[in-house]
């Protein structure tokens, strides 16, 4: 899953399949999908965007092979419909209601397990639908990569953080436990699991 502005912000020819972003394992991969998992070539790939308004002429909407889910709202939906998204048959549009301004964390994940038997959803979102899945409770586990490079903030520059758009206090801020931590060179894996209950003393 992935939202509108992490669709905009990679190159045109972005696809979140593994011979894009890893070529040296897509026969792996491949394999591994079709004989074990007896599974479709590609995941599903799916984008929130509650306006409707993406680039449709981003390689992502417009490859057969790889299945698209467009999540939106009924007036993202109209917009789409529009900008002439159902002439692409490997893109499907869905229009769910809206909580306020925003589509519940909740909802989408019953929706994608419902009609498309989504078991397993990979987050790959910007900070602001992340920190909305972090605040469903509905992220059960994390994968944060260390890199040894500092970034940094100025005060005249808006430099966003890994969550923006909510804010919890330390009595209700998630926390996860370290299940697993991998070493390549000098960057750091982590994998975590979140730890209902927060942390105990």
């Amino acid at each position: 899953m992935v939202g509108a502005r992490t669709v905009h912000d990679v190159s045109p020819e972005g696809l979140w399949i593994p011979g894009y972003a890893y070529p040296d394992a897509k026969q792996l991969y491949t394999d591994y999908r079709l004989s074990v998992l007896h599974k479709p070539m590609y995941p599903l790939v799916v984008v929130l965007s509650g306006s409707g308004a993406l680039e449709l002429g981003r390689a992502v909407f417009r490859t057969p092979e790889v299945r698209t889910v467009v999540i939106t709202t009924p007036a993202g939906r109209d917009a789409l419909a529009k900008a002439g998204a159902s002439r692409f048959g490997s893109v499907a549009i869905h229009a769910l209601d809206t909580v306020g301004d925003s589509i519940d964390p909740l909802t989408m994940l019953q929706f994608l397990r419902s009609q498309f038997g989504v078991q397993i959803l990979l987050h790959e979102g910007g900070q602001t639908l992340f920190g909305q899945f972090l605040a469903a409770e509905a992220m059960d586990e994390l994968f944060l990569t260390l890199s040894p490079q500092i970034a940094g903030r100025a005060a005249c520059a808006n430099r966003p953080g890994i969550v923006q758009g909510v804010q919890f206090a330390p009595n209700s801020a998630p926390w996860y436990q370290l299940l697993s931590l991998r070493q390549s060179a000098d960057h750091l894996y982590l994998r975590y699991r979140f730890k209902r209950g927060g942390i105990t003393e």
